[in-house]
């Protein structure tokens, strides 16, 4: 069975997230958009993907984008149940320590320096998980941030 076409591991998911990341998998997109409630599981749904693309090889680095520094952290420690290493100190003007699958920053963080981003972006393929997206449209400037940032993404997930 090829790498890519190797059953995923649904287990102890909610009904939603299992139909989810079928979904996800099966179309294969570049783009995703997960919209549920608070607390439904939108971290866990994420990161279950990245963990898979990363196993697959699909992707190599994964930049989450959040609106509070209070969320990066949370998304580095719920990455760790998922086997990944996320640096919740990057900021778009320092670089990010050796050893890490990826970054986590706010969308603040994102408008400091997206072009910085963008060549990081640009050396890797790239999963850009961007939780409750809607925060890019606060300000102007976080909007075309993101999209400058990360329009060459290998995949982008956005969460609402």
């Amino acid at each position: 069975m090829s790498e890519s076409a190797r059953p995923i591991d649904l287990t102890g998911l909610r009904a939603w997230q299992r139909a989810a990341i079928s979904q996800y998998f099966r179309e294969n997109p570049q783009d995703f958009m997960a919209v549920a409630t608070p607390g439904a599981g939108k971290t866990t749904f994420a990161l279950r993907i990245a963990s898979e693309l990363m196993s697959r090889r699909i992707i190599n680095r994964i930049i989450v984008v959040t609106p509070t520094d209070h969320l990066t952290k949370q998304w580095a420690q719920a990455a760790t149940g998922h086997g990944l290493n996320l640096d919740s100190n990057f900021t778009a003007n320092k670089s990010s320590a050796k050893g890490f699958d990826g970054i986590t920053l706010t969308y603040a963080g994102v408008a400091s320096n997206p072009l910085r981003l963008r060549v990081r972006v640009d050396s890797y393929k790239t999963l850009v998980i961007l939780d409750e997206i809607h925060h890019a449209g606060d300000a102007l400037s976080w909007g075309d941030a993101v999209n400058e940032a990360f329009a060459s993404a290998t995949k982008r997930i956005a969460l609402t």
